[in-house]
């Protein structure tokens, strides 16, 4: 059976529809927290939890143990709950597969599986697999989808995010989904229950990022290579290196030339500024307005080839950033370094 997605199980506990073994398991903890969360507030109303719902630690029991609390039968009502958080921490975990294979169906187990998958060539996971549990495989996400869950996130709690709002919260957040979720709901709390759009400004007076000082602001700057701007930008990131870490600056900077570099080699090719824009949020920008705003103009004044030494450029002196063939630098100078580069 193929992997469910976290709304899609999401859908069938709403429902009522629970399933004997939930296997959550993977990278991002985010997601795994999020249905087992549920799970465990929705399962069976509060008043019987006390002898019916169980919320281990792997680190606390082995995989006998476990099985042992799952084949407890409820008492006076429909099923019995036993969450295992940090699953993979749990001494013999592989030991489950018997109780997978043979569980009973009054009982939901849920295995919080975090930061690395359970091998799919285990017999646990396909025991769990045969039974007809649920199974949940979380990634990390890259910079450059953090943004698209940011827009999302905000759809499931029932409002939008300008997509400045959204760049400048991944920036601040970097790829934790669980930091971007606390940070909407912040903001949510704050702005009370007539929130329809979260704005740039509601994140920066919210969550405490600067509308003038961030990354986006920098490769905006450069794309209109207002140098005094970009000088500005990096001075204040000088100052505060902790909150403007240079990796991310770069990997920003990085995204926003190879993005212009797809939007001025498809206009090198004779097509229509329709198909540049097609073809720039294909290479991963989300918003046609904001290319047609920022990327057309600055189409004017950089070349598809100086977008690509650019990006080699960027690239180059992040792997300096890490320390890789190069003598001790401060951040500071390696931007201003990169931004006198590319300017010229």
């Amino acid at each position: 059976m193929p992997s469910l997605s976290q709304d899609e199980i999401l859908k069938e506990l709403k429902k009522g529809v629970y399933r004997p073994i939930y296997l959550l398991h993977g990278e991002e903890p985010y997601p795994i927290d999020v249905v087992s969360d549920y799970i465990e507030a929705n399962a069976m109303p509060e008043a019987d939890r006390a002898f019916n719902q169980s919320v281990i630690y792997g680190r606390d029991t082995s995989g006998k143990k476990i099985a042992l609390q799952c084949d407890q039968y409820p008492t006076f009502v429909q099923r019995r709950v036993v969450i295992v958080r940090e699953a993979q921490n749990t001494q013999g975990l592989a030991e489950l597969e018997a109780y997978a294979a043979h569980h009973l169906e009054t009982t939901i187990l849920v295995l919080c599986h975090k930061y690395k998958l359970l091998a799919k060539n285990t017999r646990l996971f396909k025991a769990i697999d045969k039974a007809g549990g649920a199974i949940l495989e979380t990634k990390a996400l890259y910079d450059n989808q953090m943004p698209q869950w940011i827009s999302t996130h905000a759809m499931r709690r029932g409002f939008s995010i300008e997509d400045k709002a959204a760049e400048l919260l991944a920036e601040f957040v970097g790829t934790n989904m669980g930091d971007a979720a606390s940070a909407i709901e912040k903001i949510r709390s704050a702005v009370g229950p007539d929130l329809k759009t979260i704005t740039a400004d509601m994140v920066a007076d919210n969550v405490g990022i600067s509308k003038e000082y961030n990354a986006f602001e920098l490769r905006d700057a450069l794309f209109k290579r207002d140098r005094g701007k970009a000088m500005r930008i990096v001075k204040a990131f000088g100052q505060n290196e902790k909150q403007y870490p240079v990796q991310a600056v770069f990997a920003a900077l990085y995204n926003g030339f190879d993005h212009l570099f797809t939007y001025c080699y498809t206009r090198t090719k004779k097509k229509s500024d329709e198909e540049a824009v097609k073809a720039t949020l294909a290479a991963g920008e989300r918003s046609p307005y904001m290319v047609q705003k920022v990327f057309a103009p600055a189409a004017r004044l950089y070349s598809a080839t100086q977008c690509m030494k650019i990006t080699q450029l960027i690239a180059d002196y992040d792997m300096r950033s890490k320390g890789l063939n190069w003598p001790e630098t401060s951040n500071r100078d390696l931007l201003v370094d990169v931004v006198s580069r590319i300017l010229g």
